[in-house]
């Protein structure tokens, strides 16, 4: 794996997570944040 690689990787991971912690503080109710949480591991065990 190349430095670039590596660098859209971790560019892009971070942005994932700034967009998932997004969800999560605007979320309404506790159902919906679990949700989302199950959705953001569902989505991390396919990588």
């Amino acid at each position: 794996m190349s430095m670039i690689e590596r660098i859209r990787n971790r560019r892009d991971a971070n942005r994932r997570a700034r967009a998932i912690e997004h969800a999560l503080r605007s979320a309404n109710s506790p159902a919906v944040r679990d949700e989302l949480i199950a959705i953001a591991q569902r989505h991390m065990n396919l990588r």
